[in-house]
C-alpha cells in the first residue's frame, strides 16, 4: 500500500462496520495494513506524547476527525473519533437546530448517521441484533457495545448527540468495569 491510500482507505470505512469490529484495523482489506510511518506521511496533525511514548496522528474528515494512537516504536494501539459539525466559521457540536435539519431515519447522508444520536443507534442495534449497555456519568451518557466500542453522547438541547468514538483498546469486561466505577463515583 502507498502512504497516498492511507486517508482513503480510512473514509471507506462504515462506521457500522467499526463499531461492530472494534477497530479500525479489522476493517481494512486483507491485504492492508497502516503503519505509523504511512499515517504520518498524509496526517492532517500529528503529536507526540513524550511521557507515554505515543504518536498520535489525526485525519480530518466531514464532519469528524480519526485518531490513530501508535507507540513511538510503530506499534498500533487504538483509534478514536472526534465527531464536530461547523457551524459559521467555527468547529463545534452539532446543535438541535442541526438535527432538526435532517431526517431522523437514520438514511441521512452523513457517514455517522445510524450513530448520531441515541435514538439512532438503538434502532441500529435493534435491526443487527446488538445489545447496547448504557452507563450515565453527570451530563454524558456512554454507550458500550459488544465490540468493546464507546459511543460517547452530549445533551444538546433536548437530545443526546454523539460526540467521540473509542475503539476498543481493552476488553469489553475491562471497558465495563471502569465505566461502572466512573458512573458509581459521579452519580
Amino acid at each position: 500500500m502507498n502512504t497516498e491510500q492511507t486517508k482513503s482507505l480510512i473514509d471507506a470505512i462504515s462506521m457500522e462496520e467499526y463499531v461492530q469490529k472494534g477497530k479500525l484495523s479489522q476493517c481494512l482489506p486483507a491485504d492492508a495494513q497502516i503503519t505509523l510511518e504511512q499515517a504520518k506521511a498524509q496526517a492532517d496533525e500529528v503529536w507526540i506524547v513524550e511521557k507515554e511514548k505515543l504518536e498520535v496522528v489525526s485525519f480530518d474528515y466531514d464532519g469528524y476527525t480519526v485518531n490513530l494512537t501508535f507507540q513511538t516504536d510503530g506499534s498500533y494501539l487504538f483509534d478514536s473519533m472526534d465527531v464536530w459539525t461547523e457551524v459559521g466559521n467555527s468547529v463545534e457540536l452539532a446543535t438541535e437546530m442541526d438535527l432538526e435539519s435532517e431526517p431522523d431515519s437514520g438514511s441521512g447522508t452523513s457517514k455517522l448517521a445510524a450513530l448520531e444520536t441515541v435514538e439512532r443507534i438503538q434502532r441500529f442495534a435493534a435491526n443487527v441484533g446488538m445489545e447496547l449497555e448504557w452507563f450515565e456519568m453527570g451530563d454524558e451518557r456512554v454507550c458500550l457495545l459488544p465490540s468493546a466500542v464507546t459511543l460517547h453522547y452530549l445533551k444538546q438541547q433536548n437530545r443526546w448527540k454523539l460526540v467521540k468514538i473509542a475503539g476498543a483498546h481493552r476488553s469489553v469486561e475491562e471497558v465495563r468495569s471502569s465505566l461502572s466505577s466512573i458512573a458509581d463515583a459521579m452519580n
